[in-house]
């Protein structure tokens, strides 16, 4: 299990500030949140539609476009550090209680 801190766009986009998930590679922690992401989109849209159909509500806010699935996150979207240093290969390996970061590449001042 390692833990993924996410940071900025990238988390206002995945919806998601911290996860923990099984992943031996830094790829594989990206396949997982991109897949977290599609179920999440599911989710809401299934929500969504409950919500319309509820006689109760009088009004039921519309979706949020920011919400719309992405097709993946992939390595390049994002400026990754394991264990507190910066990674430039997806491939690389994890163990068990590593930490990764994923901050959004770019900034604003």
């Amino acid at each position: 299990m390692v833990k993924v801190k996410i940071f900025g766009v990238i988390r206002t986009t995945t919806g998601f500030g911290l996860l923990e998930l099984e992943a031996k590679t830094v790829k594989e922690v990206f396949s997982e949140i991109s897949h977290k992401m599609e179920e999440g989109y599911y989710e809401d849209l299934k929500k969504q539609e409950e919500r319309k159909n509820d006689p109760k509500l009088k009004h039921w806010p519309e979706r949020n476009a920011a919400l719309e699935p992405h097709k993946e996150l992939k390595f390049g979207d994002a400026v990754v550090y394991v264990n507190g240093e910066r990674c430039m290969r997806k491939g690389k390996k994890l163990n068990d209680g590593d930490e990764i970061w994923l901050l959004s590449p770019a900034a604003g001042g």
